[in-house]
């Protein structure tokens, strides 16, 4: 019998080096296809950019053209701010070598043994490329396993027997990008969150799919709109552990035989009729743990989504839970969950202690300037209709600690608080928070003490539309002698060192309207002190003082406040240090007044003075023994009136256009105060008498002859204010 080589050389010539030529080339191919597969070549072609795209592989074969064959496969991308890891221990595809020619990458399959998966967000996001057509074109037939390990999304892992079959088509440079009919399974899982474990022996399976469309037309979550998926899952459910008696709460599972079955399908952003979810779950919470029963948690979907929770009375906590919820419609907002509230209606009853009572605070507020701090008992009953609470709704905390944060002060105590909802023809949810006894501190100086009252009220409401509620929340507090142990705490509100609080003690009054940031818009305190030691502009001042302050109108944006109708009157005044008599008082009443928070600080004010007599002014002047005799006469010459502008910065204080009379005198003054530093003019007229002060510093000139027509040419502190005006 002739040898197989003995038949080759039979062959026609042109057969034998047909055939020569072919088994070159393939040669040829073996030898460069492997050689690119195992050196730095692949790397290099395939690594171009690295911060979108790496692959890295172990050993790799080719033994035909476009198949390859290679283990300790390892791929990253990451597109915008979504990062996907594929491992897979062992990867067979097949590549279409004539598509290339059509700047497309296309593998009709590839299969893979050993995989696991990880999808994450990153903080750095790659922007996506504008919309194109240009790019090459990437299709992935079926990619399939038999041997799925692990998947993990976020914080959620699932790790068993997996299976799966997924394909797509993704443009690059900006095009379309396609997910093929894919299904995935899992059996035997174990499913976790953060650690934690959730599910045990499920079988989960899943399809899902969305239409050829470019990243603009659905971004991000908007993807979910345009996908088709259901979801069957069949699982034991463990049992939930929630122990707050650590310093930091301890989230734990245990065994349990309870079960959860869920059958969810998806489509263009709509549950589907007839999804189901079913679970219970064993409850274990509050401090070591304690058993409080078994929740169960229903969802079904006909023409409107439902969902029911149940938690049974527990007879040694008192926790309870019956909630019947009902969202109208199918479609779920993915992007923008609050939209569901609107369509919500239903019931909530339960009584629950929370360890964090925050979130209530937060349902009122859009800053936290109002906080529920630490645990409490809660008993609600609130009932819901189309997104808005209804009247009978109630919430009642018995005991919780309460903070305030106004004007950089922080108010808080134990408080005990009630919400309701009204009966008016558009609701009002309504929180009244009731503090029998606080304390109020700076918010940075938290040990220092500016007050310690009685009976703080801060009474909250806005619209019963849970959407609306934070944005249309108006608060009022009120309180009324609180104890001021020492009025020199104050000083820090006041800047400069022209007017100092240097003793004393008082009683503070409040009552404000805030917005839902804790905003002021207007109100009043009264502070008054008893034994108070003032200085104002370096003269000595003992007795009782009162501060009425009024805000009629606060524009937090531009940090401007109206003061008009703020009033300052002192009682039982001893002036300067060495006066005897201790029954000086002055009114001061602001008829226009502001201030302007935003750097550089300032206040003006348009004042109207009523005064026993001139002592403290000209005390700021001279020395009682420099004036002359007919002078120091004026001192008993009865009550004033008088008028005058002020405007305090932080350093300096600003007095013009005070004039002042009555029966037997008349005085004009301005006054420039730069903390130590006075300067200053003074006109004084007793009949056909006058005289005129230039202050500056410690020097003192007097004016006799011609003192009003000195006074009239000297310039004025503020600019003129026209008439109109």
């Amino acid at each position: 019998m002739p040898s197989l080589r003995d038949r080759f050389q039979r062959w026609p010539r042109p057969w034998r080096r047909a055939v020569g030529i072919v088994v070159a080339l393939y040669a040829l191919y073996l030898l460069a296809g492997n050689l690119y597969l195992n050196t730095p070549l692949f790397d290099a072609s395939t690594n171009r950019q690295p911060h979108k795209f790496t692959m890295q592989t172990g050993p790799a074969v080719t033994l035909f053209p476009g198949e390859v064959i290679a283990w300790n496969v390892r791929m990253r991308g990451q597109a915008n701010r979504t990062v996907y890891v594929f491992h897979a221990d062992r990867a067979h595809a097949r590549i279409a070598l004539l598509a290339l020619f059509r700047r497309e990458v296309r593998l009709p399959w590839l299969h893979a043994t050993g995989v696991s998966a990880e999808v994450e967000t990153s903080d750095t996001p790659i922007p996506p490329p504008p919309r194109g057509n240009q790019g090459w074109t990437l299709r992935f037939d079926a990619i399939t396993s038999n041997s799925i390990r692990s998947a993990r999304l976020g914080k959620l892992l699932i790790a068993g027997k997996g299976r799966g079959k997924v394909g797509f088509l993704k443009q690059l440079k900006g095009g379309p990008s396609e997910l093929f009919p894919s299904e995935a399974g899992f059996t035997d899982a174990v499913v976790s969150y953060d650690g934690v474990q959730v599910f045990n022996g499920a079988q989960l399976d899943a399809q899902f799919q969305f239409p050829r469309h470019y990243r603009d037309q659905a971004p991000g979550l908007r993807k979910l709109g345009i996908t088709a998926a259901r979801l069957q899952l069949k699982a034991n459910s463990v049992a939930l552990k929630i122990d707050t008696s650590a310093p930091h709460v301890d989230i734990g599972s245990g065994p349990s035989a309870a079960r959860v079955e869920a059958d969810i399908r998806l489509a263009s952003g709509a549950l589907q009729p007839g999804s189901r979810a079913v679970w219970r779950l064993p409850l274990l919470a509050g401090v070591g743990a304690t058993d409080r029963g078994m929740l169960a948690l229903q969802l079904d979907v006909a023409q409107d989504i439902r969902v029911q929770a149940r938690l049974p009375r527990d007879e040694k906590t008192g926790s309870e839970l019956h909630a019947d919820l009902r969202i109208a419609g199918r479609s779920v907002p993915f992007e923008q969950p609050a939209q569901l509230l609107p369509r919500l209606s239903g019931q909530v009853r339960g009584r629950w202690k929370f360890e964090s009572l925050n979130w209530i605070a937060e349902l009122f507020v859009r800053k936290p300037w109002f906080q529920l701090e630490g645990g409490g008992l809660v008993e609600a009953d609130l009932r819901l209709a189309q997104g808005r609470l209804s009247a009978g709704s109630t919430l009642d905390i018995p005991r919780v600690e309460a903070v305030a944060q106004v004007f950089d002060t922080r108010l808080a105590g134990v408080a005990k608080a009630h919400g309701r909802i009204d009966d008016a023809a558009t609701a009002q949810a309504h929180l009244d928070v009731s503090i029998p006894t606080f304390k109020a501190a700076p918010r940075d100086a938290p040990r220092q003490l500016l007050l310690d009252g009685r009976d703080l009220q801060l009474a909250m409401h806005g619209d019963a539309e849970l959407a609306r509620l934070s944005d249309t929340l108006k608060a009022q507090l009120r309180f009324s002698d609180a104890r001021v142990p020492d009025l020199t705490a104050y000083n820090r509100y006041l800047p400069g060192n022209n007017v100092r609080l240097l003793g004393g003690r008082g009683s503070l009054t409040g009552d404000v309207a805030l917005n839902a940031s804790g905003e002021v818009g207007n109100g009043h305190a009264t502070l008054r002190g008893q034994g108070a030691h003032l200085a104002l502009a370096g003269v000595q001042m003992r007795g009782d003082a009162e501060l009425q302050a009024t805000l009629q109108r606060a524009d937090f944006k531009n940090k401007f406040f109206d003061l008009g109708g703020t009033r300052i009157r002192l009682r039982n005044m001893r002036v300067g240090d060495e006066g005897a008599d201790a029954n000086w008082w002055g009114d001061l009443q602001v008829g226009a007044g502001t201030i302007q928070a935003e750097a550089p600080f300032q206040v003006d004010a348009d004042a109207a003075l009523r005064l026993r007599d001139i002592a403290p002014l000209l005390a700021v002047f001279a020395q009682r023994a420099d004036y002359p005799r007919w002078v120091l006469g004026l001192l008993d010459s009865g009550e004033l009136d008088a008028t005058g502008r002020v405007r305090w910065r932080k350093q300096q204080v600003l007095i013009d256009d005070l004039h002042a009379e009555n029966a037997r005198l008349s005085l004009r003054a301005r006054l420039a105060l730069n903390d130590a530093q006075r300067r200053g003019d003074l006109y004084l007229r007793w009949g056909v008498l006058g005289a005129g002060i230039e202050l500056d510093g410690k020097q003192r000139q007097w004016h006799l002859a011609g003192a009003r027509e000195w006074y009239d040419a000297r310039p004025a502190l503020l600019p003129a204010v026209s008439k109109t005006k």
